[in-house]
C-alpha cells in the first residue's frame, strides 16, 4: 500500500469517529487540533472522551450516522463492524480509515506534531506506527523550545 501524505481542510467538515475507546480517543485527540465539527458514536463512552468538545451518540453503529460527513474514522474493536463502516462510507463517497486494518483505509493518520499554524506528519505507510511516532517525538522535541510565531502574536 500506498498512502500520500496530505493536508485536507477539515475545518467545517463533518467527522464522524465510530468507538468509544483508547484508540477514538487517541484519533480525537489530533482532530481537535483541526476541527471541532466532530461526531462520536458508540454504545459504551469512555468518561475522558464525554469532557472533550464532540456530540456524542450512544448507540449503535448505523450507516445515517455518516449522513453529511467527509470522513469516518472505524474505531470499534470489532473488525467486521469495521470493515462494514468502510463499505458503507465507499457508497457514500466518504473517506473511511480502519483503526488497524489499512487494507480497508482510503487514508491512514500520520503522527503529527502541531504548533501554532505549523503542522509535521510522519507516515510509515502503515508499516511501522511506533516507528512514525518515535520520529514525531524526535521532531517536536527539536522545536519544543522555538519561539511563538510572529503571525502568532499578532492575532
Amino acid at each position: 500500500m500506498n498512502f500520500l501524505p496530505i493536508c485536507l481542510n477539515i475545518e467545517n467538515a463533518r467527522i464522524v469517529v465510530v468507538g468509544g475507546g483508547k484508540a477514538a480517543e487517541q484519533k480525537l485527540k489530533t482532530l481537535l487540533l483541526y476541527t471541532r465539527n466532530i461526531v462520536v458514536c458508540a454504545p459504551e463512552i469512555r468518561r475522558s472522551i464525554h469532557a472533550l468538545p464532540v456530540t456524542l451518540i450512544e448507540k449503535l453503529y448505523e450507516e445515517g450516522v455518516l449522513e453529511g460527513a467527509r470522513m469516518v474514522y472505524a474505531c470499534t474493536d470489532d473488525r467486521n463492524i469495521n470493515r462494514k463502516i468502510a463499505a458503507d462510507a465507499k457508497r457514500r463517497h466518504v473517506l473511511a480509515c480502519v483503526a488497524d486494518d489499512p487494507e480497508f483505509c482510503d487514508f491512514i493518520s500520520a503522527a503529527i506534531y502541531k504548533k501554532d499554524f505549523m503542522s509535521v506528519a510522519v507516515s510509515s505507510n502503515a508499516q511501522d506506527v511506533k516507528r512514525s511516532v518515535a520520529w514525531r517525538n524526535r521532531i517536536a522535541e527539536e522545536f519544543k523550545s522555538e519561539p511563538q510565531s510572529e503571525n502568532k502574536r499578532k492575532k
